[in-house]
Order: C-alpha cells, then structure tokens, then sequence
C-alpha cells in the first residue's frame, strides 16, 4: 500500500507542478494580449470548458467505475470506445460550426471555431486517458506526462506568440498541440504494450449507448460547472467589453489555482475512496472527506492574504480590478472545491440523478441571481457574488446527501 500512496502522491507533485507552470504563464498572457485579447481567449476557454463535457460524454467519470467493478479490460474497451466516440462528435461539432459560418453572419472566423474544437477534443482525450492511468495506478507514467504537457504548453505558446503573433488562435494551437503530442505518447508507450484482454460479449451499439446515456445523465453535473464559471463572462462582454471580460477572466483565473490544485488532489483521492467504499470502510472515506475539506480552508485562507501583496509585481495595471474580483470569487471556488470529494461516493453508488439534481438546484441559483443582476444593476462583483452563493448550495446538499448515502450503506 506504501508504494500506491507514493505512486499517487508522485502524480499529484508532478500534475501540481505542471498547473503551476501553466499559471506561470499568466503574467506573459496577459502582458501580451492586453485586457481585450485576453478577453476575448478567455472567452474561447470558456467555450471549450462547455465542449470537452459533450466530446468526452464524462467517460472519465464512468471508466474508473468499470475498472473496479468489471475489471481492466472491460476499462479498457471502455477507454477504446469513449476515444472513438468523442473523435466521432469533434468531427460532427466541425460539421455543424462550419454549416453555420456559411449561413449566418457571427463574429468567430471559421479556423477560429475549428481550433476551439481542436483544442477541446484534445483536452478530453487527455482526461479520459489520466482517468485510466489514475485508477490502474499507472503512476509514474502519468506524472511525467502531465509534467511534460504543462511545460509543452508554455514552450509552444511562447515560440508562437514571438515567431509568429501573439493572438488568441495562437494560443489555441499550443494548447492543442501539447495536449496531442502527450495523449500520442501515452498511446504508443503505455496502451500499445498492454496486453491484457480487451474482447468484450456486449455489441458495439450498447457500449456506446451506455458511454452517450452516462454523459447526457450528467449534463445538469457539468453543464452547472460550465454556467458557474463560464457564462457569467458572455454577458459581461456583452453589457460591457471584452477588456472587461479580460480583468474578470484574470481573476477567475487566479482563484481557479485553487480548484485546479485540489482537483489534483482530489483525482488522486478517488482511487482510494472508491477501494474504501468497496471495502465498507465507511469511516476511512469521512476521515479523507474531512481532512480534505480542512485542507481547503486553511490553504484559501492563506492564498487570501497573500495575492494583494503578489498580484502588482506580476500584472500590469489595466488588470489591477482584478484582485477586488478575486476576493468576492474565492469563497465559490473554496465550495466548489469542497464540493467534488463529496461527489466520489455518489458517483460510485452511481446516483447520477441526485447529482443531476443538487447540481440543477446550483444551477438555476446562479441563473436567477443573473437574471436580477440584468433586470436591477449591472456590476462584475454582483456576478462573483452570485458564484459564491450557487456554489455554497452545490456544496452544501451534496454533503447532505453524500453522508445520507453512507449511512445507509452503512446500515446494510
């Protein structure tokens, strides 16, 4: 088991270390591009947030549930078989964009969408590969591969935006080309020499009935997510500028350092939780929960006061809004945190529908709170208020109903 935990605790350093050189490259971005370029990339992001959910049908959720149960080579046939699909739907979404650039007049140029795709299909090939790699406890491999992707990321973004133009497209191509460049690897130098048993007694239309029935059941899931920290910069741009979605992308983006290092965390305490469950162990899940959730607050505590006094050696002044935001957004972010290790046990129990609800209910908070903000005064900081009271329900009822789960396995 010590070798597991080093293993797990080795992917978490590495996928650490390679966030925080993307985040690195923030102050070079934004110096760059300006308040309205990097508006406009943020809004991009946003977009492809929204269409890694559709290309990769969640399948990252549902195969480390169908190593566990079924064992590795149904994962892998399920792995296989998500792939396919979500190439499938990138090559559809392509289609579609480009029917529409033909009889509607929009403002994103077609090599624009088709890079948006580009870049999404390669960040969900990327998710469902880690999720494989996570539950096999392929360590080591993953590690260095999440490490390289980061570090991929930054060389090739700087290389374009100094050989070529420092543009949002540019920086499209990058994310897309590190992403691709280590899913191939993990191709070719992992799953080519895994020779476990991949034959399967269940036709193709119902493996990929069961991958498309999972992601839709968890659209309300994601799709909460996404309008939480998405879409509040579409009407941003649209009742005020792109220069402003630029100071309020900064700062979501500064508070989502902390999502993204305890979403690391949290991807590595799944494969533990799920053997817990497994094994009835009950209080070693509330032991992980808790102390997770601990671990939340003291380090958004800490990363509270510290920002203010970072945040002018690194930006430049046009985005100095950014840090009043970045008070008001972190709250959210530490629920939304919390959040996910309560969801593990939910998800194992495969109770999609009460995750679908609890995450609708967060949802249709944050669209009412927007909607008095369109109809009273329009401010940014009221939208980042917003956040943080949707995401306090999401974590709220999902720890309700994620301890009731527990108790009645508990009781059988």
């Amino acid at each position: 088991m010590s070798k597991v935990i080093m293993g797990a605790a080795a992917l978490s350093i590495g996928d650490i270390l390679g966030k925080v050189i993307g985040f690195i490259i923030l102050p070079y971005l934004t110096a760059h591009l300006g308040a309205s370029g990097y508006g406009a990339l943020t809004l991009y992001l946003s977009v492809i947030q929204m269409l890694i959910i559709f290309i990769s049908f969640s399948g990252q959720g549902l195969l480390p549930v169908k190593y566990m149960q079924e064992g590795e080579g149904s994962s892998l046939v399920f792995r296989r078989d998500n792939i396919t699909l979500a190439m499938a739907s990138s090559v559809l979404l392509v289609a579609i964009f480009y029917i529409v650039t033909l009889v509607a007049n929009i403002s994103v140029s077609f090599s624009d969408g088709f890079l948006v795709v580009l870049a999404s299909l390669a960040q969900a090939l990327n998710f469902i590969n880690l999720s494989h790699l996570r539950i096999s406890q392929t360590y080591k491999v993953a590690a260095i591969g999440q490490f390289l992707l980061s570090a991929f990321n930054v060389l090739f973004t700087i290389v374009l935006f100094e050989m070529i133009a420092a543009t949002p497209g540019q920086r499209l191509i990058a994310i897309a080309a590190s992403f691709f460049s280590i899913q191939l690897a993990y191709e070719f130098f992992v799953y080519k020499k895994i020779k476990g048993e991949r034959i399967t007694c269940e036709p193709v239309r119902k493996r990929y009935k069961e991958i498309v029935s999972y992601g839709l059941s968890l659209l309300p899931h994601h799709g909460s997510y996404w309008i939480k920290s998405s879409i509040d910069r579409f009407f941003i741009a649209h009742y005020m500028s792109t220069a402003v979605v630029g100071v309020y992308g900064l700062a979501f983006q500064l508070t989502s350092i902390v999502m993204l290092f305890f979403g690391v965390i949290n991807q590595a305490f799944q494969p533990f939780i799920y053997r817990k469950l497994k094994e009835n162990d009950f209080r070693g899940v509330e032991l992980i929960q808790y102390g997770y959730t601990g671990l939340v607050i003291v380090a958004c505590v800490i990363y509270f006061f510290i920002m203010p006094f970072v945040f002018p050696y690194l930006f430049k002044a046009e985005f100095y809004r950014a840090i009043y935001y970045f008070n008001i957004l972190l709250p959210g972010t530490a629920f939304l945190s919390i959040y996910y290790i309560f969801t593990h046990s939910l998800f194992y129990y495969r109770k999609n529908k009460i995750i679908s609800i609890i995450t609708m209910g967060s949802m249709i908070t944050h669209l009412v709170g927007i909607f008095i903000i369109t109809m009273t005064t329009i401010k940014v900081e009221y939208f980042c208020f917003v956040y943080a009271v949707s995401s306090l329900f999401a974590c709220a009822a999902t720890f309700i109903y994620g301890k009731r789960q527990i108790n009645i396995e508990r009781k059988r």
